[in-house]
């Protein structure tokens, strides 16, 4: 399968890879909320500011300073990194719906304030940054390609290991959690460290791929709500929830806005009422739950 989807570049229209292309970046952007989310019970809507903060690094390092991109991406994802060990340790003493509705305040904050004069002269404000990052398309759906491979490497090392089984203590229980000596607040940070770093990175590889990027572009809510439900569709919690989520959730939408163009959105909207009314814990969770696929942290 892995040699099928490298050699797509070789066969496929620009058209294709660019739909595979979308497909791997959402299946980034669903895992790496899932990682942290789907593992702590933390539902985190700010997902827009990983992508955002880590795109607007590695734009403006392309752009401004002429920073070759395979250079720029990682820097960065690192820097959102760095600046989300703050934000986590702040954010992450509040619980429930509070945690949520301060991530959509961080990201729509800022927003408003990339946007303004204060910092036109680094963000280039609400003008965005158009560049071309000489990257071609074949090159960069491989790019895309591998951190969706290694991201999923990584989110099965996690689920299946002592850490990930730290994080679901705290889903469940996080005071229970506290009393067996797990250390909450660092478990959380770390999950949400590595959530940042890898929605980071593809959000700068995203926003090359578009060559361009603003602040309503760049932090808007609609990235967040796209990667929710798609680890939804496919089953939050699970490894591979997020790709199966990511692939229909993407064919589902192409297919329908090709052939409903004025109907689409309804269409959509009643699949996805439909799946949330019959299959809550996911097309993953759903087949667990019957007996098809076995009770395992590792799928």
């Amino acid at each position: 399968l892995l040699a099928g989807l490298i050699a797509v570049p070789y066969f496929a229209s620009d058209y294709g890879i660019t739909l595979f292309v979308l497909v791997f970046i959402f299946t980034v952007y669903a895992s790496g909320w899932n990682v942290f989310s789907g593992l702590t019970g933390y539902t985190n809507f700010g997902l827009a500011w990983f992508i955002g903060v880590s795109g607007y690094v590695s734009s403006l390092l392309i752009a401004d300073y002429g920073v070759f991109w395979l250079l720029a991406w990682p820097i960065g994802a690192l820097f959102t990194s760095i600046v989300s060990i703050g934000v986590g340790y702040i954010l992450l003493r509040i619980k429930g719906v509070y945690f949520a509705i301060s991530m959509v305040a961080l990201t729509e904050g800022t927003r408003e304030l990339f946007g303004t004069k204060y910092l036109t002269p680094i963000t280039h404000g609400g003008l965005g940054v158009p560049f071309v990052a000489g990257i071609q398309l074949p090159t960069l759906y491989w790019a895309i390609l591998a951190l969706a491979f290694c991201t999923l490497i990584i989110c099965y090392k996690v689920f299946s290991s002592k850490f990930g089984l730290r994080l679901m203590t705290i889903r469940e229980d996080e005071q229970g959690a506290e009393t067996l000596g797990v250390n909450t607040t660092r478990e959380k940070i770390t999950a949400f460290i590595l959530s940042a770093f890898l929605v980071g990175l593809a959000g700068s590889i995203h926003f090359t791929y578009q060559n361009y990027i603003d602040p309503p572009f760049a932090f808007n809510i609609n990235l967040t709500l796209t990667a929710i439900v798609m680890s939804l569709f496919g089953g939050v919690g699970t490894v591979f929830g997020p790709l199966i989520g990511a692939i229909l959730f993407t064919f589902i939408h192409e297919i329908l806005w090709a052939e409903f163009t004025q109907l689409y959105m309804a269409i959509f909207g009643a699949i996805l009422m439909g799946l949330i009314l019959f299959f809550p814990q996911g097309l993953l969770g759903w087949m667990k739950e019957r007996g098809i696929l076995p009770k395992t942290r590792k799928l």
